[in-house]
């Protein structure tokens, strides 16, 4: 993002007031440049946060339209020097962290509020608290792309899940159409429609909550009218997006469920079209008559001080760029990696594979998905699961927030126990599942989970795998980044009782199961 220029004393040579101006400039932006360049991995074309991209231009935008009719700067605000080293100390671990975890929120929201901070340092040292109030928005502005915590994603996007499939059965129903809720699952009489995380809305919400920011300080609304912007734009994209379920459930009921495929990404844009729209109409009109800019007293500015700080600060961020890469690559281990194939019992009875659906796949981000049914000589029926997102993938992290108590809660499945972790010996590995019982109906699904962190290992007999607990400050202190992680979730029913499933599971597991070398992780 641009920042101010320096300005200096009348006697000083053009040349060295452009220099002081080009160093100034290049403090301000480095970190929201650094920030966006380390968050692009995330922003997907598929993905929730695709809409990232625009987002430093639009802050440079913002920044743009505040320059130009700017106040006169104010008296220096004193600390602003310290503020901005702070700032810039925390910025190397926040980058260390995120480098060995890129999917973890609280590293990117560490580096962007750091990183903000120094701008917004920097710019009160120079024009003081006028111009600090005055470009604070369109600095801020740059957190509207960085992720929002898993945690309050998942719940935020459970809650819109669940609430539109019941919003969507009573309109059909008001309609005449006979339908019924089972978690987040819309049931007619054609078939089952699932409103998965896109329909939910959480997408167009994070990018209208984005959007309605942007407007309201392109309008330069008072503080009650954005909030009023906000609202209604919130209102508007989750309004649409329930029609837009609404009409495509009725589209299935009657024309066949063939019907909510195709019209499914038309409908999406539709909705989009209409709460992009709704919103730039409301913003016009709360926009102000004339826009009042109250004159501050220019004092003269410091211009060594801040050009000395500005230069270190330059200096500072390369180093730091250079020493966490020299880090992973001085610690990153160069052994081949553990990993597990499956060997599917394909003499099973009833056996078959099936696609995991390609919305669902597109939701898991993974690089590789593979899922098969059968029936056990017991009776009981089994459902396995196996995903794999490769080293690299930076959305490898949703496989964490895609669990079996996440997930099959959606389905309509309650939770019955959580019954901890089973670990089951395959060889010489031990390795854990957390295993859940759920209701379904009159069905109790015994359900067994794990999620495996790829790791390297050095060459031995016995090879110890690395779970889901893993830490990522463990995981920076040993130089491991981008790391490869695949799940395996297996769903029984039939089974007499909780003993016996996990019986029958440990055995099948030890002859489905085959630990190997990771092939994607070759020494180098």
């Amino acid at each position: 993002m641009p920042g101010p220029p320096i300005t200096s004393s009348p006697g000083s040579p053009p040349r060295r007031t452009a220099t002081s101006a080009l160093v100034f400039l290049a403090a301000t932006a480095i970190s929201p440049v650094l920030l966006s360049w380390h968050l692009h991995g995330q922003w997907v074309p598929d993905g929730a946060y695709a809409y990232g991209w625009i987002v430093p231009f639009l802050a440079a935008f913002l920044f743009k339209l505040r320059w130009d009719d700017r106040p006169p700067p104010s008296l220096p605000l004193s600390g602003m020097a310290f503020l901005a080293i702070t700032c810039a100390l925390l910025t190397l671990p926040a980058r260390w962290l995120q480098e060995a975890a890129p999917e973890r929120s609280i590293c990117a929201w560490t580096y962007a509020l750091a990183g903000g901070g120094i701008t917004l340092s920097l710019i009160g040292m120079t024009g003081g608290a006028a111009w600090l109030r005055w470009f604070a928005f369109p600095v801020l502005f740059l957190l509207t792309a960085v992720p929002w915590p898993h945690t309050m994603e998942v719940l935020v996007s459970n809650f819109l899940m669940h609430g539109t499939a019941g919003i969507t059965v009573e309109i059909l129903c008001l309609a005449g159409v006979p339908a019924a809720q089972v978690g987040n699952l819309v049931h007619v009489e054609t078939g089952v429609i699932d409103i998965d995380e896109a329909c939910s809305g959480i997408r167009s919400l994070q990018a209208m909550v984005m959007f309605a920011l942007f407007l309201g300080e392109m309008f330069r609304l008072v503080p009650a009218r954005r909030l009023t912007l906000l609202v209604l734009g919130i209102a508007a994209t989750l309004g649409a997006n329930i029609i837009r379920t609404a009409v495509l459930s009725y589209l299935g009921f009657t024309l066949g469920m063939g019907m909510v495929d195709r019209f499914h990404d038309l409908a999406g844009l539709a909705v989009l079209i209409a709460s992009l729209s709704t919103t730039i109409f409301a913003a016009y009109l709360l926009r102000p008559e004339t826009i009042a800019i109250l004159p501050a007293p220019a004092v003269p500015l410091s211009a060594p001080l801040s050009l000395r700080l500005c230069a270190a600060l330059l200096a500072w961020f390369v180093l730091q760029e250079v020493a966490v890469e020299g880090w992973y690559r001085w610690r990153e281990p160069q052994w081949p990696g553990w990993s597990w194939s499956i060997q599917w019992p394909e003499q099973a009875r009833n056996f078959h594979r099936f696609a995991i659906p390609e919305r669902s796949r597109r939701l898991l981000l993974c690089d590789d998905s593979q899922a098969a049914r059968w029936t056990e000589s017991d009776g009981s029926d089994w459902s396995v699961y196996w995903i794999r997102w490769n080293p690299g993938n930076p959305q490898a992290e949703v496989a964490k927030v895609h669990r079996p108590d996440v997930c099959l809660n959606s389905e309509g499945a309650l939770m019955d126990r959580d019954l901890g972790v089973h670990r089951v010996r395959v060889g010489s590995l031990e390795i854990p599942f957390h295993c859940y019982t759920f209701r379904m109906g009159e069905k109790t699904l015994f359900v067994f989970y794990c999620l495996y962190e790829e790791r390297p290992h050095p060459p031995g007999p016995i090879s110890i795998p690395q779970f889901e607990d893993t830490d990522m400050f463990q995981r920076a202190w040993e130089g491991r980044r981008h790391i490869g992680q695949q799940s395996l979730e297996v769903a029984v029913t039939g089974s007499l009782s909780q003993l016996a499933a996990q019986e029958s599971f440990r055995m099948r597991l030890t002859q489905m199961m085959q630990p190997r070398p990771d092939p994607l992780h070759r020494p180098q």
